[in-house]
C-alpha cells in the first residue's frame, strides 16, 4: 500500500516508518509545511495517511501554549482536506492522546466522555470530532488512535524514562516530583505491533492503546536505579508536583479482541532493553 505519514522522524513515527518498510510498503514522510504537505499527498495517491506529528507534544511546558492550537489544527485540517481529492477509498489515521480523556481515577476505555484539561488535550479532542466529521461526510475510513504511555527505542530523550536511565547510567544528581502517580506503560514493538494491525485491518473508529497493566511511577524509577546498578541519588520534591492527573491507565480489551495481540514485554524486560540501547 502507499501510506503517507507525518511525524516520521519522531519517536512514535520512526518506529512506525520501520515496520511500514519491513512490511513491504510504500512511504511518504509529509513535509512540515502544510502546501508541500498537500502537493505530497496529491502526489503519492496514498491509500492510508497517518497523522502522528504534533508539535508540542512532548513536553509538559508546552501543553497550555496557544501553538496547540495554532501550529497543529490548520496544518492537520489541511492535511485531511487533501484526502478528499483521493480518486479512490482512503483510511485517516489520526493520533489522539490519553489527555482527551481528562483526569480520572478509573481505568479508562473509548467509551469515557472526554474532558481535557489542558490545551494539548482539547486541540486533540477538537481535531478528533473534526477529522470524524470530515471523513464521514467524504466516505473517507477513520481511526482514531489513542496511546498511552509509550516507551523505548528512539524515545524523546527529555521524556522520564529515557532522562532518569541516562542520569542513572551516569551517577548524576536525579530531582523528581513525588511520582505518586499510577500510570499505564506500553513498550514501543508491543505497540507498534497493535497499530500495525489496527490500521490494516477495516476496522474505524476510537482506539486506545496500551499494555492494560497498571505501575506505580515511583516503583519504575527505583526499577530503573536497580536495573542500571547507579550510584545516582534521587531526591522526590512535593514543590515540584504537577496539576496533572494522578492516574492515567486505560482499558485496551477493545483494541486486543480485533487485533488478537496482547502485550509481550513486561515492564521489567522493556527497561532492560531500552537500557541496553543507550
Amino acid at each position: 500500500m502507499n501510506i503517507a505519514i507525518t511525524g516520521g522522524n519522531g519517536f512514535l513515527g520512526s518506529n512506525i516508518v520501520k515496520k511500514l518498510i519491513l512490511e513491504n510498503h510504500n512511504i511518504n514522510l509529509l513535509s512540515k509545511d502544510q502546501i508541500k504537505a498537500k502537493e505530497e499527498i496529491l502526489a503519492s495517491n496514498p491509500d492510508i495517511l497517518i497523522h502522528c506529528g504534533w508539535s508540542g507534544g512532548n513536553c509538559y511546558r508546552d501543553i497550555n501554549h496557544p501553538d496547540q492550537f495554532l501550529k497543529n489544527i490548520d496544518y492537520s485540517i489541511c492535511l485531511l482536506e487533501s484526502l478528499k481529492y483521493i480518486n479512490k477509498k482512503t483510511k485517516f489515521i489520526g493520533f489522539g492522546s490519553f489527555a482527551e480523556y481528562g483526569p480520572n481515577d478509573f481505568i479508562i476505555d473509548e467509551n469515557q466522555q472526554e474532558s481535557p484539561i489542558d490545551l494539548y488535550g482539547l486541540s486533540k479532542y477538537t481535531f478528533n470530532k473534526y477529522s470524524e466529521l470530515v471523513c464521514s461526510q467524504f466516505n473517507i475510513d477513520w481511526v482514531w488512535v489513542r496511546p498511552c504511555y509509550v516507551y523505548g527505542l528512539n524515545d524523546v530523550l527529555t521524556r522520564l524514562i529515557p532522562r532518569v536511565i541516562n542520569k542513572c547510567i551516569n551517577n548524576e544528581h536525579i530531582i523528581l516530583d513525588e511520582c505518586a502517580k499510577i500510570v499505564d506503560y506500553i513498550y514501543v514493538d508491543d505497540f507498534i505491533e497493535i497499530f500495525y494491525r489496527l490500521i490494516t485491518s477495516s476496522h474505524t473508529g476510537i482506539y486506545n492503546i496500551c499494555s492494560g497493566n497498571q505501575y506505580h511511577l515511583k516503583e519504575i524509577i527505583n526499577k530503573i536505579h536497580s536495573l542500571t546498578k547507579s550510584k545516582s541519588e534521587i531526591l522526590y520534591s512535593p514543590e515540584l508536583n504537577r496539576s496533572t492527573s494522578s492516574y492515567i491507565c486505560g482499558n485496551n480489551k477493545k483494541v486486543t479482541q480485533i487485533t488478537k495481540y496482547i502485550p509481550q514485554i513486561g515492564l521489567e524486560d522493556g527497561l532492560i532493553k531500552t537500557i541496553n540501547q543507550v
